[in-house]
């Protein structure tokens, strides 16, 4: 009797271990399906504070399969505080759809007022399927090297202008002949006097 049950138990073990070695444990892969994030524009970009121009990110969504998912949901997100830029002014968000290309731009932006580096964070879902990826860009503020470059373009530029001036003068003095004729002599009219007459006693 007691070996019949230690059978049985030993047969429901044997078919529980790989029932239990099949459940998937915390922190494995992801499973297949998941979207992928690929950034077409806009990482290490450098964004001018002083012209106040940035370079919109520009992402394609993709599928396992590595082709493009058209209607996708995109979220970019800028960072709440520090080195960073907003949408049109004042949003921190912005929310898009993917083309028939799965691509997706965000416009609008602007680089806030501090210089320093931050990450855009790029969100998409579809067909509950989701995926995520970062963009890295830096704020820096145009100053006075890069002005002084521009100084010395210019200074530059006046100097060609004034040696072609030069130039071109010498060129048109050296082609060009002048001839001064001096007047021809005047004569100078020739003026006779008669002399005083005087009769006096012979001597």
């Amino acid at each position: 009797m007691r070996l019949a049950v230690l059978q049985t138990i030993l047969l429901s073990a044997a078919a529980i271990g790989p029932a239990a070695a099949a459940q998937p444990t915390a922190g494995a892969a992801p499973a297949a399906g998941d979207l992928k994030i690929v950034v077409i524009e806009g990482e290490g970009a450098r964004n001018n504070i002083r012209s106040q121009s940035a370079t919109s990110p520009v992402i394609e969504v993709r599928d396992q399969a590595d082709k493009p998912v058209p209607g996708a949901e995109v979220v970019f997100q800028l960072p709440a505080s520090g080195p960073g830029a907003v949408f049109w002014g004042w949003m921190r968000t912005q929310t898009l759809r993917t083309d028939e290309k799965g691509r997706a731009v965000a416009s609008g932006m602007t680089p806030n007022e501090e210089e320093g580096r931050f990450q855009i964070r790029v969100l998409a879902s579809s067909d509950g399927k989701k995926g995520s990826a970062v963009i890295n860009q830096i704020n820096y503020r145009g100053g006075n090297a890069e002005r002084a470059g521009q100084r010395q373009w210019w200074k530059y530029a006046v100097a060609i202008g004034v040696a072609g001036g030069i130039a071109g003068g010498i060129a048109a003095a050296r082609g060009t002949t002048t001839t001064i004729t001096a007047p021809a002599p005047q004569p100078v009219p020739v003026t006779i006097s008669p002399g005083a007459i005087t009769v006096g006693t012979p001597r």
